[in-house]
């Protein structure tokens, strides 16, 4: 489900800062030290989330709706074992063993012991444990959200200079003093001043226990199991330095056949990259700068194995890319065994790998340049 710009400001401005307000006797740090007994101390702990979540490239705002249950562990890797689930998929992560399960081609893919994927998980980084866990937060003000008082504090994740670009990257979390619970967040991006993503996340719903529930993982019988070495979201590893760069054969948007094979003698870089990606993007804006050519011997090209072409064509209306842009290339995104964005692939003259760089190196951008 989308929704327009227009519908992410009526949500914005439901956030009216109340400065002052007596809503409750407790000082802000009570409130905070409270709320975190309160979800931390619960041997089982349920609720539901919506996320709006802004996409900028395209003027859009995407809704999620989640369901999640969190029961501590001492021995997994973040304190908790958790299920998450929302329409078509679900995500598992129980004794240092994650599951991610989608019901859209049934099958489940094993992650053990990925830290990393983890970390960044959405049900757990954007989830009221895991924003808890994060910090340091600081009480700004006090806010009215839907009638009711919540306590607003900040932490600043970012705030620096990238290639020149001002960033700074704000996180809201909203208490609300009369039952200890985190109700609303904000994640609010900035380049130079001027607002770039706002990711906003409702939470309701909430139930607790004193007792740890039965906790077991529940796959639909028939659904097909892979490593995540095996998925990589096609099959393949990432393809490495020295390997025969495998050929392939896809239209560009203006209906263009470009073969692989048909460009030996120059070196071709393939810039893996989809829309909803703020390093691609960032990368996408190094290339388009006025002093930056590529080497008369490097024959640079797009490859997007994620968005389809409607979304390519509206992405591009806003955001014109520097080089020839191919899109419908899921399979080639599998054989390559690209699994994050960026990721560049250079190819010699020969067709082999010469160079894979996964996500945004500077030094890299520059050793391209003419």
């Amino acid at each position: 489900m989308q929704r327009n710009f227009r519908s992410l400001g009526l949500i914005l401005l439901g956030v009216i800062a109340i400065q002052g307000s007596c809503s409750s006797p407790e000082n802000p740090q009570e409130v905070f030290s409270k709320t975190k007994d309160k979800l931390f101390q619960a041997e089982s702990i349920s609720y539901s989330q919506v996320i709006f979540w802004e996409n900028p490239s395209l003027g859009e705002v995407d809704t999620f709706r989640y369901e999640s249950v969190f029961q501590p562990n001492p021995e997994a890797f973040f304190g908790y074992d958790f299920h998450g689930k929302r329409d078509k998929s679900e995500f598992w992560y129980l004794n240092q063993l994650a599951l991610s399960v989608s019901h859209s081609d049934s099958s489940v893919v094993v992650m053990d012991q990925d830290q990393d994927l983890i970390q960044y998980n959405t049900y757990r980084s954007l989830g009221p444990l895991g924003l808890l866990m994060v910090g340091p937060w600081e009480y700004v003000k006090d806010s009215s959200i839907d009638g009711r008082i919540l306590k607003n504090y900040l932490w600043t994740e970012m705030d620096t200079l990238i290639d020149g670009k001002y960033v700074l990257l704000q996180n809201h979390l909203f208490l609300n003093p009369a039952n200890y619970l985190p109700e609303f967040y904000s994640r609010r991006l900035y380049h130079n001043g001027k607002r770039n993503q706002t990711i906003d996340s409702h939470f309701s719903n909430y139930e607790f226990s004193s007792q740890k529930q039965l906790f077991k993982a529940k796959i639909p019988e028939g659904y097909v199991s892979k490593t995540m070495g095996e998925e990589g979201k096609g099959g393949a590893p990432l393809i490495q330095v020295g390997a025969q760069a495998p050929d392939f054969k896809l239209k560009d948007l203006e209906g263009n056949w470009v073969q692989l094979s048909g460009l030996k003698g120059k070196k071709v870089l393939l810039d893996f990259s989809m829309i909803n990606c703020g390093w691609c993007r960032i990368a996408l804006e190094k290339f388009s700068q006025p002093d930056f050519q590529f080497s008369e011997n490097i024959i640079p090209l797009y490859i997007n194995p994620v968005d389809s072409e409607e979304k390519m064509d509206k992405y591009l209306s806003r955001n014109p890319i520097p080089f020839q842009v191919l899109w419908n290339a899921k399979e080639i995104g599998e054989k390559y065994g690209v699994n994050g964005y960026p990721t560049f692939v250079l190819i010699d003259e020969k067709g082999k790998v010469e160079e894979v760089t996964e996500g945004f190196n500077e030094e890299n951008l520059t050793a391209w340049k003419k």
